[in-house]
């Protein structure tokens, strides 16, 4: 704390001994700029004529109305956020039995999963604190259910009670049999068909290669009469230019050439030589 004196001068002095000093005024004009400004006087100069007037600056913030604000926004902050707790504490407790529903499904469904055993299912959630008028069990056929080790769970409803629907394990077993025949019917069904396509095809592209193989023959053979033919006529055209270039005046030129007697088509026949017309000359 730091004390000022004054005296009527506006002279400043220093407070060595408060005890010596007394209070004579306190009132709201003594709070100004956060500060408390306290006039004293000495005790033992009370009724002097000239007094000093003493300032005490106290400075203690406690004064401060900017600290004074934020600490009363801050205490209603807390007090907002007090009420909202209480509050989403009271909206919750109503809404409390949806959510035990919910939680309620949700967990029997975590425990009743397809093609478990209801005999495991029932245990698993006895240990987990449910009784049989939590829940619900249906058969598929509306049979009634006594054995729960016959019976697999197929799925879960929900609604006031979640209901665990379930299906007889023999039912299952045969159509699943049914189901196992039914594949490897169709299995042999297909590998039959596959079989029947491949020996079609395979007898398909034999037929082809048979085919070509013919129709390769046939043009050779084609080929080859056509060749013949070519060959005989190159030779008659041969043979006709021959006798066409062969000439015998008389039988006696055909008997010195060895070539008698002439018969018709061949080189150097002559109608002329043949007297009898019988197509022999020179006989």
């Amino acid at each position: 704390m730091q004390l000022e004196t004054a005296d009527n001068e506006g002279n400043a002095g220093a407070i060595y001994r408060r005890k010596q000093w007394m209070n004579i005024s306190l009132n709201k004009h003594n709070y100004q700029d956060g500060w408390i400004h306290i006039d004293v006087v000495p005790t033992i100069r009370r009724s002097a004529t000239t007094r000093e007037r003493i300032m005490l600056n106290n400075r203690v913030r406690f004064g401060n109305m900017k600290r004074v604000n934020r600490a009363v926004w801050a205490l209603t902050v807390i007090l907002m956020m007090v009420l909202g707790l209480v509050l989403a504490g009271c909206s919750g407790s109503s809404d409390g039995a949806d959510g035990k529903e919910e939680s309620t499904y949700s967990k029997i469904v975590a425990i009743a999963k397809k093609g478990r055993s209801l005999a495991d299912v029932k245990d698993e959630l006895k240990d987990a604190g449910f009784s049989s008028s939590d829940y619900e069990v249906k058969s598929d056929t509306d049979k009634m259910v006594l054995r729960a080790s016959n019976w697999v769970v197929q799925s879960v409803e929900d609604g006031d009670k979640p209901v665990i629907n379930v299906r007889k394990a023999s039912d299952i077993a045969q159509e699943e049999e049914a189901k196992k025949v039914a594949e490897e019917k169709k299995a042999a069904e297909e590998a039959a068909a596959k079989k029947a396509a491949e020996e079609a095809a395979a007898k398909k592209a034999a037929e082809e290669e048979a085919a070509r193989k013919a129709a390769e023959e046939q043009a050779a053979a084609q080929a080859e009469a056509q060749r013949q033919a070519e060959e005989a006529a190159r030779q008659a055209q041969q043979q006709q230019q021959a006798q066409q270039n062969v000439h015998y005046a008389n039988c006696s030129e055909v008997r010195a050439a060895g070539a008698a007697p002439l018969y018709q088509g061949q080189p150097g026949y002559n109608g002329k030589l043949d007297r009898d017309h019988d197509g022999v000359a020179c006989e």
